[in-house]
């Protein structure tokens, strides 16, 4: 009673995590579409056309007014300037919440843009089980940091300082490691074939 007690609190927990990103962002693209709409309706009210594909012509140009928007504070974001400040706010701010450094380099890798090196896949021997892992940082002592993701939600997990010994490197990508994780390992056997374990 007590491990499934603590399996559905960590469950939950880990539900929450995952979804706090996506309604945060739901929340900020909603504002900003309902503030955009506000100031493109007087441009829109000069167009001779009412709708474009369905949609009212006031939320089409302020669908455009933030792709335009995003696409220019990704241009500036290229500035060596705005590079310093958001930097500055990772370093005092961003890098204090749980989980964000891993989740902006799991991205990254995600992505393709793979910032500060690859995200190494591990089978971590804990106990008597294998798990995947993700080696973070080598220590001088030797010991690798590693960071072990619960399943379904890989964004929270435990860091385990381990030998070299205590785990094998594999040959698969974080994006195949994560997917295999969500899906509570599910694809498992094409994923692992030809690993010696």
């Amino acid at each position: 009673m007590k491990k499934l007690l603590l399996f559905l609190k960590a469950t939950i927990i880990g539900g929450i995590w995952f979804l706090i990103p996506l309604i945060v962002l739901a929340i900020i693209l909603s504002k900003a579409h309902q503030i955009t709409t506000k100031i493109v309706t007087p441009v829109a009210d000069l167009i001779p056309i009412h709708s474009i594909i369905g949609m009212a012509v006031p939320k089409v140009l302020a669908i455009v007014a933030i792709v335009l928007f995003c696409f220019l504070a990704g241009i500036l974001a290229r500035a060596k300037h705005a590079k310093k400040v958001i930097d500055w706010l990772e370093a005092t701010l961003l890098s204090n919440l749980p989980g964000y450094d891993f989740m902006k380099s799991m991205g990254a890798n995600l992505i393709g843009l793979e910032q500060g090196g690859k995200q190494e896949v591990v089978l971590a021997r804990i106990e008597d089980a294998l798990q995947i892992g993700f080696i973070r940082e080598t220590l001088e002592n030797g010991l690798y940091a590693v960071f072990v993701p619960d399943a379904p939600n890989p964004w929270s997990g435990s860091v385990y300082f381990m030998t070299e010994d205590r785990f094998k490197r594999l040959k698969i990508s974080s994006k195949e490691a994560l997917k295999c994780l969500r899906r509570l390992g599910l694809g498992a056997t094409e994923l692992l074939k030809g690993e010696n374990i």
